[in-house]
């Protein structure tokens, strides 16, 4: 034992990556509360949910286990991913990161603006495509592919195999208003 007493194993989980640890378990923990949750509605209020959760938990599930093989192995992080938080990595400038994180609340808030002005047949797919585009650096005909595919989802899935009730999007109610 080396560096007061510390072993080679005990200073592979730095401080930080337990803490992600700790924040990865608790978001299990929320998936599945949400998934259960979900067997008690009908199936058409129930059947996103599930699907969310279930994907949620995997994912969760899928990161963590890529948290525990890179300290193990004693990899270092390999940079950014696609799907960071622009601003989970602090460098000490608290401008630029309130400035972000103020961005990213904006977004969510047009984004249900976006499902109670258009319909989420709308909103989703352009929430989609702009996130993928500004945040993720992705090119433009991949996040058109991406919104693309939600679009069928939503289609498919909620509309036709679902039956699944929507809102009446208020510019659309207004257009058929007027006409």
């Amino acid at each position: 034992m080396t560096d007061g007493g510390a072993s080679p194993r005990a200073r592979r989980f730095a401080p930080a990556v337990i803490g992600e640890m700790i924040l990865c378990l608790f978001l299990i923990g929320i998936f599945a509360m949400m998934f259960g949750q979900s067997y008690e509605w009908e199936i058409e209020a129930g059947l996103f949910p599930r699907m969310i959760s279930g994907l949620g938990m995997l994912s969760v599930l899928a990161y963590l286990g890529q948290i525990v093989w890179r300290c193990l192995a004693g990899g270092r992080d390999s940079g950014r991913r696609i799907l960071d938080i622009p601003w989970a990595r602090v460098d000490g400038d608290a401008r630029a990161i309130k400035k972000t994180a103020l961005g990213v609340i904006a977004w969510a808030l047009v984004f249900w603006a976006g499902i109670w002005m258009l319909g989420f047949h709308v909103a989703a797919p352009a929430y989609l495509y702009s996130q993928l585009v500004i945040y993720g650096e992705v090119k433009k005909w991949i996040a058109g592919l991406a919104a693309g595919v939600c679009l069928v989802v939503i289609v498919v899935v909620y509309d036709r195999l679902a039956e699944t009730t929507w809102n009446d999007p208020v510019l659309f109610d207004l257009v058929q208003g007027i006409f």
